[in-house]
């Protein structure tokens, strides 16, 4: 054991305390000190178990104290920490780390030591003087012992000089977090779950594509541009992986008016290929799980396709085109329907993800179309009766095309509506095997007794005609027969008030408005329903009480209106109530159309 004895500082790495003996006790250099003490610089350069055994040994030292300040080698490009393990990338090596504000401080008390933390890739900083540490880089064989008298021979005022050019920083909450963890304090649960080679490469690698951008290549970054990158990422990844997700989604939004089909390398670039081809780190942890279900869930893939090594097990996501492909449909029908059901947004580009069976539930509902035009066909009626059920909402239009370009907008309805509708009706009637005296067909019904079809057919399904019959061997309405006389006898009970069509006529605006407003109700621009029931209290007879209706118009008017009554254009009408800046009581977003009081309009406002 080498005499005088010399303690072992417990900030100090394993080499710097060789330096430190050699000094002492040879004045040398540390290649000659390990040769006279049989230590193999080969060895101790990777802390070597052997050769910190025998370092403990010559000095008198516990291995133990040497141990836990060096990354012992367990395999191949593998390292023990103080119980983590870690790859060769999470050292500093070959580069010597140090801080010149220490070394000056040493420099004081004769013996420089090169700190532990220093040998870290992660440690950037030093956190007692908040400065960046410097790095040289290895420019011979036997700098990898990082002798810091040699390594660094500047002294004094040049030692000063360069502690004024490496400016000032706080160290990074990565590095904070790395050096917490190695003494045994618990961090963020998501990070204390990987190991700590997989943390800190998911913070870093996370903040390179944050700050830098997905086509930044890593090789150019320069040490204080991976520092920043761990301050950005570990904003994300010490909340976990809802931290990851809002990080990476943002990404993704990035892209969202992209021409073409971006794909996940082109997205997220370096960050992708850093995890999906890291030769140092063969399992980059949760962070690729993460990455690869946020892919899944916003590029649309078939299945069998491989993301980040792992097959997707089934599509998720279509896009316009390939569910066009897979249905057999045209993609430009298919895409007006996928708007008009609020599946797609109107100006989507091509990659904009549709979930799966949204998709196909809309690609059939494309195949089971049935155009207004034909609806007459369809249901086996007169094309007035058809408008009658729009307005009443016995059938859901479904509107598709380019609305604004002339002839483009069409409606249609699905044909399973239709068929639910007709079997309703059927369901109320017998069946005849021919005509019989004193019934009739619905519309000869409504004829006679002088109300719309319509309510004939709410009769029917609101369970007030007890004779209601349907002819064998033929479809839709007109198969029904009803009685003429029951019809009557209930006409003032199922025509109080004003109809759907009587209201928005009334009113000048259209259906969907007319039911918008019924949906707002009771607020102050809305509008009631009384609803009239049956026997069969599952349906319901929509009735607008006329003094309601002529209250809603009397105290609230729309730009058409308004330019009817003064013989105005609808675009002049606008353009004088912004001038004035009138706001409307309602607007076009929540009804469909402005409406103003009509209090709010001054009396030669249109004059």
């Amino acid at each position: 054991m080498l005499s005088p004895h010399f303690p072992f500082h417990p900030e100090e790495s394993p080499l710097s305390y060789a330096a430190c003996l050699a000094k002492l006790h040879t004045g040398d250099r540390l290649l000659s000190f390990l040769r006279d003490m049989e230590i193999r610089p080969d060895q101790i350069a990777v802390n070597d178990g052997s050769a910190l055994c025998r370092l403990a040994d010559v000095a008198g030292v516990d291995v133990e104290d040497l141990r836990a300040n060096a990354a012992v080698p367990v395999g191949k490009r593998t390292y023990n920490l103080r119980g983590e393990l870690v790859t060769a990338e999470f050292l500093a090596n070959p580069n010597t780390a140090f801080c010149p504000a220490c070394l000056a401080e040493d420099d004081r008390t004769g013996m420089r030591r090169g700190r532990w933390e220093w040998a870290l890739a992660v440690v950037r900083t030093c956190p007692r003087h908040e400065i960046p540490l410097l790095r040289q880089a290895q420019a011979a064989w036997d700098d990898k012992l990082h002798e810091l008298d040699r390594r660094v021979p500047e002294r004094g005022v040049e030692l000063q000089k360069m502690i004024e050019r490496a400016g000032h920083r706080s160290a990074s909450p990565l590095q904070d977090y790395v050096l917490r963890r190695l003494d045994g304090i618990a961090g963020p649960d998501w990070l204390d779950a990987q190991t700590l080679d997989q943390a800190t490469r998911a913070t870093e690698l996370l903040g390179v594509l944050v700050a830098f951008g997905p086509t930044q290549r890593l090789p150019e970054l320069e040490a204080d541009d991976w520092d920043r990158a761990g301050r950005v990422g570990f904003d994300f990844t010490s909340r976990g992986e809802e931290g990851i997700r809002e990080a990476l989604e943002a990404q993704f939004r990035k892209f969202d008016d992209a021409s073409g089909t971006p794909g996940a390398r082109k997205i997220f670039g370096c960050f992708y290929n850093a995890l999906a081809h890291s030769k140092s780190l063969k399992e980059p942890g949760d962070i690729a799980r993460i990455l690869r279900d946020v892919i899944s869930e916003n590029i649309a893939m078939p299945t069998g396709t491989k993301v980040l090594g792992v097959k997707l097990p089934e599509r998720r996501l279509h896009t316009v085109a390939s569910l066009a492909n897979e249905q057999n449909l045209d993609p430009r029908t298919l895409r007006d329907v996928l708007v008009a059901a609020a599946v797609l947004p109107e100006k989507a580009p091509a990659h904009y993800p549709i979930p799966v069976h949204q998709g196909r539930e809309v690609a059939l509902r494309v195949k089971r179309l049935v155009h207004v035009k034909s609806l007459p066909d369809a249901l086996v009626c007169a094309r007035p009766l058809v408008d009658q059920f729009f307005a009443d909402q016995l059938l859901t239009p479904i509107y598709y095309g380019r609305p604004g370009t002339k002839g483009r907008t069409q409606k249609a309805v699905d044909r399973e509506e239709i068929a639910m509708l007709v079997g309703k009706l059927h369901a109320k009637a017998v069946e005849l095997d021919g005509e019989t005296g004193g019934l009739v067909p619905v519309s000869k019904a409504a004829e006679k007794a002088k109300v719309p079809g319509m309510t004939v057919v709410h009769m029917i399904l609101g369970g007030f005609l007890e004779r209601v019959f349907r002819l064998a061997g033929q479809e839709g309405i007109a198969a029904l027969r009803v009685d003429p006389a029951e019809v009557k006898r209930y006409r003032a009970t199922c025509s109080k008030g004003l109809s759907a069509m009587e209201a928005f006529a009334a009113l000048k605006i259209t259906r969907n408005i007319l039911w918008r407003l019924v949906d707002r109700c009771p607020e102050e621009v809305s509008l009631s329903v009384n609803w009239i029931v049956g026997p069969d209290e599952g349906h319901r007879i929509p009735s607008f009480d006329p003094a309601v209706v002529a209250d809603f118009k009397a105290r609230f008017v729309h730009p058409a209106r308004i330019a009817e009554q003064h013989s105005l254009q609808v675009g002049e009408v606008a353009r004088r109530l912004k001038r004035k800046a009138v706001r409307p009581a309602a607007t076009e977003a929540e009804v469909g159309v402005n409406f103003y009081r009509t209090r709010d309009l001054q009396a030669d406002l249109f004059t």
